[in-house]
């Protein structure tokens, strides 16, 4: 993210661009946008994207398996690729599919507008969480210290494994970003938690939901949390990448529009390419922007 950094733009899609991946099983990245496109994209500039899924309704989510990417649309569905590797819509929620967290190569959780949580064992539903408190379903986060969930009401849960009979309403609660929890991750090295949310605060949590510290991050919403080798990077509605610090969260260094970076909402942020070495940003103003670390 210095000034001085290797960078690449993308370009293709006709809709702000909501999530994006690396998939580490066909070597590409993946893009979800709102123009009902889900992207492949080479590991090099040298090739244009391709279209994986199209849809009438907007992608809100993508992750990477085994057989193919998986997608979440606006209105509750989930799309992948069957045996035959044609493309295969399935109903999950009741509304939009707003995270997909990968588990393994073929299992993984969605989250969804409805306050539900479903597990997936490729085209197979093996679980369904309803967590009644909660509106969206922003972030699902596994750790060996257990998963964290966030949602738009502004809370978030700890539970030690999403396994059958759990009850979420009896989780360990945290509260304290106002408007929503979109954003976290277990830095292993501290035994914390690190959350963002609506209110552009970076918050660390013990693992017993203890407050620990509160900073002002972003000047709005935090959509996005990554880490690399001690570097925390935080993507924002405010139009910018910042990094940090992962020992004390000290400011390091900011990417926007003032270095070639992004002109509005940042939704979309993830770790890849073969090493991995990238940083892929994208957001509302439908441009994907990659910087070499």
């Amino acid at each position: 993210m210095e000034t001085n950094a290797i960078q690449r733009q993308l370009s293709g899609h006709n809709g702000a661009i909501y999530d994006a991946c690396w998939d580490q099983y066909r070597g590409e990245w993946l893009t979800a946008g709102g123009d009902g496109v889900v992207a492949a994209w080479a590991k090099t500039d040298r090739e244009h994207g391709r279209a994986v899924f199209q849809s009438r309704q907007a992608f809100f989510s993508i992750a990477p398996l085994k057989s193919g990417p998986v997608a979440g649309t606006e209105s509750g569905e989930l799309m992948m690729l069957d045996a035959e590797r044609k493309p295969r819509k399935i109903v999950a929620h009741d509304k939009g599919v707003f995270s997909i967290t990968p588990i393994d190569g073929s299992r993984f959780f969605c989250g969804g507008g409805d306050g539900r949580i479903t597990g997936w064992n490729a085209l197979t539903q093996i679980g369904d969480w309803h967590w009644k408190r909660a509106s969206k379903i922003r972030v699902i986060s596994p750790s060996s210290a257990g998963t964290f969930i966030g949602s738009s009401s502004g809370d978030g849960i700890i539970v030690p494994e999403l396994s059958p009979g759990i009850d979420l309403e009896k989780a360990i609660t945290i509260v304290g970003h106002k408007g929503g929890v979109y954003a976290a991750l277990f830095l292993v090295d501290k035994n914390v938690w690190l959350t963002g949310g609506r209110d552009g605060h970076l918050r660390v949590w013990s693992k017993h939901g203890e407050s620990l510290l509160s900073i002002p991050a972003h000047e709005a919403a935090i959509y996005r949390i990554v880490q690399r080798k001690g570097v925390i990077y935080t993507a924002s509605r405010d139009k910018s990448v910042k990094s940090w610090n992962e020992n004390d969260l000290s400011f390091r260094a900011k990417w926007d529009r003032s270095n070639r970076g992004a002109k509005r909402s940042v939704n979309a942020l993830c770790i890849g390419g073969e090493k991995p070495t990238w940083l892929m940003a994208a957001g509302d103003d439908r441009v994907i922007r990659m910087v070499q670390l």
